[in-house]
Protein backbone atom coordinates (compact mmCIF):
# COMPACT_ATOMS: atom_id res chain seq x y z
CA UNK A 1 0.00 0.00 0.00
CA UNK A 2 0.61 3.67 -0.78
CA UNK A 3 -0.51 6.52 0.59
CA UNK A 4 -1.46 9.28 -2.43
CA UNK A 5 -3.05 12.57 -2.98
CA UNK A 6 -6.27 12.37 -4.84
CA UNK A 7 -7.25 16.86 -4.89
CA UNK A 8 -10.45 15.58 -4.88
CA UNK A 9 -10.50 13.25 -1.78
CA UNK A 10 -7.26 14.10 -0.39
CA UNK A 11 -4.59 11.55 0.96
CA UNK A 12 -5.69 8.02 0.05
CA UNK A 13 -4.31 4.57 0.52
CA UNK A 14 -3.54 2.56 -3.03
CA UNK A 15 -2.48 -0.73 -3.52
CA UNK A 16 0.69 -1.35 -5.35
CA UNK A 17 0.42 -3.59 -8.00
CA UNK A 18 3.41 -5.80 -9.73
CA UNK A 19 2.74 -3.52 -12.85
CA UNK A 20 2.94 -0.86 -11.12
CA UNK A 21 6.51 -1.92 -10.15
CA UNK A 22 7.34 -3.37 -13.84
CA UNK A 23 6.06 0.54 -15.42
CA UNK A 24 8.44 2.16 -12.59
CA UNK A 25 11.59 -0.24 -14.05
CA UNK A 26 10.20 0.83 -17.77
CA UNK A 27 9.64 4.22 -17.18
CA UNK A 28 12.28 5.06 -14.85
CA UNK A 29 13.87 8.04 -17.06
CA UNK A 30 10.83 9.46 -17.68
CA UNK A 31 10.03 9.45 -13.93
CA UNK A 32 13.35 11.03 -13.62
CA UNK A 33 12.54 13.64 -15.64
CA UNK A 34 8.93 14.11 -14.38
CA UNK A 35 10.05 14.34 -10.47
CA UNK A 36 12.72 16.76 -11.73
CA UNK A 37 10.68 19.23 -13.52
CA UNK A 38 8.74 19.13 -9.88
CA UNK A 39 6.00 16.48 -10.25
CA UNK A 40 4.20 15.92 -6.92
CA UNK A 41 5.62 12.38 -5.69
CA UNK A 42 2.74 11.34 -3.86
CA UNK A 43 0.40 12.45 -7.44
CA UNK A 44 0.91 8.82 -9.00
CA UNK A 45 2.15 5.13 -7.52
CA UNK A 46 4.65 5.23 -10.48
CA UNK A 47 5.74 8.85 -9.07
CA UNK A 48 5.87 7.89 -5.83
CA UNK A 49 7.02 4.23 -5.61
CA UNK A 50 10.11 5.43 -7.88
CA UNK A 51 10.34 8.53 -5.39
CA UNK A 52 11.29 6.53 -2.87
CA UNK A 53 13.49 4.42 -4.43
CA UNK A 54 15.68 7.69 -5.30
CA UNK A 55 16.16 8.59 -1.47
CA UNK A 56 17.54 5.30 -0.42
CA UNK A 57 20.93 5.80 0.58
CA UNK A 58 22.03 3.21 -2.01
CA UNK A 59 21.23 5.08 -4.92
CA UNK A 60 22.05 8.53 -3.73
CA UNK A 61 25.87 6.85 -3.09
CA UNK A 62 25.70 5.44 -6.68
CA UNK A 63 24.93 8.51 -7.73
CA UNK A 64 27.41 10.48 -5.75
CA UNK A 65 30.15 7.75 -6.95
CA UNK A 66 29.10 8.45 -10.62
CA UNK A 67 29.44 12.07 -10.16
CA UNK A 68 33.10 11.66 -8.46
CA UNK A 69 34.06 9.21 -11.59
CA UNK A 70 33.16 12.06 -14.30
CA UNK A 71 35.56 14.46 -11.83
CA UNK A 72 38.28 12.03 -12.24
CA UNK A 73 37.73 10.76 -15.91
CA UNK A 74 37.89 14.89 -16.85
CA UNK A 75 41.44 14.76 -15.28
CA UNK A 76 42.18 11.53 -16.44
CA UNK A 77 44.83 10.66 -19.65
CA UNK A 78 43.02 9.90 -23.04
CA UNK A 79 43.01 6.03 -22.32
CA UNK A 80 41.88 6.21 -18.69
CA UNK A 81 37.95 7.62 -19.78
CA UNK A 82 34.66 6.70 -19.41
CA UNK A 83 32.80 5.63 -22.42
CA UNK A 84 30.74 8.50 -22.47
CA UNK A 85 33.62 11.29 -22.76
CA UNK A 86 32.46 14.29 -20.72
CA UNK A 87 32.91 17.77 -21.50
CA UNK A 88 36.01 18.24 -19.98
CA UNK A 89 36.30 22.03 -19.60
CA UNK A 90 33.28 22.13 -17.87
CA UNK A 91 33.59 19.36 -15.34
CA UNK A 92 37.22 20.66 -14.36
CA UNK A 93 35.39 24.17 -13.98
CA UNK A 94 32.76 22.88 -11.81
CA UNK A 95 34.57 20.74 -10.19
CA UNK A 96 33.51 22.03 -6.63
CA UNK A 97 30.04 22.12 -7.40
CA UNK A 98 30.60 18.66 -8.10
CA UNK A 99 32.06 17.50 -5.28
CA UNK A 100 29.69 19.46 -2.87
CA UNK A 101 26.74 17.82 -4.64
CA UNK A 102 28.26 14.31 -4.33
CA UNK A 103 29.02 15.13 -0.57
CA UNK A 104 25.54 16.28 -0.27
CA UNK A 105 24.11 12.96 -1.72
CA UNK A 106 26.62 10.59 0.23
CA UNK A 107 25.26 12.36 3.44
CA UNK A 108 22.80 10.95 5.73
CA UNK A 109 20.72 13.90 6.04
CA UNK A 110 17.18 13.87 4.16
CA UNK A 111 17.50 15.05 0.75
CA UNK A 112 14.52 16.27 -2.34
CA UNK A 113 13.60 14.10 -4.47
CA UNK A 114 13.22 16.68 -7.05
CA UNK A 115 17.45 17.29 -6.21
CA UNK A 116 18.06 14.01 -6.95
CA UNK A 117 16.05 13.26 -9.65
CA UNK A 118 17.78 16.23 -11.29
CA UNK A 119 21.49 15.06 -10.39
CA UNK A 120 19.94 10.98 -12.39
CA UNK A 121 18.74 13.06 -15.32
CA UNK A 122 22.01 15.13 -15.52
CA UNK A 123 24.09 11.91 -15.71
CA UNK A 124 22.35 10.44 -18.28
CA UNK A 125 21.72 13.13 -20.33
CA UNK A 126 24.17 13.03 -23.30
CA UNK A 127 23.32 15.94 -24.80
CA UNK A 128 23.37 18.02 -21.68
CA UNK A 129 26.04 20.58 -20.17
CA UNK A 130 28.16 17.22 -18.80
CA UNK A 131 28.70 15.75 -21.93
CA UNK A 132 28.47 18.89 -24.50
CA UNK A 133 30.13 21.83 -25.06
CA UNK A 134 28.24 24.63 -23.69
CA UNK A 135 28.96 28.11 -22.10
CA UNK A 136 31.41 28.18 -19.74
CA UNK A 137 29.41 28.44 -16.48
CA UNK A 138 26.18 26.18 -17.56
CA UNK A 139 26.75 23.68 -15.65
CA UNK A 140 27.89 25.06 -12.61
CA UNK A 141 24.78 26.75 -13.34
CA UNK A 142 22.61 23.61 -13.29
CA UNK A 143 24.93 22.13 -10.19
CA UNK A 144 23.61 25.45 -8.08
CA UNK A 145 20.55 25.01 -8.74
CA UNK A 146 20.40 21.33 -8.26
CA UNK A 147 21.89 21.90 -4.69
CA UNK A 148 18.96 24.10 -4.08
CA UNK A 149 17.03 21.41 -5.17
CA UNK A 150 18.56 19.29 -3.02
CA UNK A 151 17.57 21.11 -0.33
CA UNK A 152 13.95 22.15 -1.04
CA UNK A 153 11.89 20.20 1.00
CA UNK A 154 7.80 20.79 0.25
Amino acid sequence: MIVLLDEATGLGLHRVRWRDRLLVRIRTSALDRQLAAGAAPESSVPLALHAGRLCEPAERRVLARSLTRIVAAADAPMGHRLKAPVSRPAVQRARNELAEVAGRLAASGPVDVHGVARVRTLVADGTGPLYRSAPPECLRHELTEVLAALDTFA
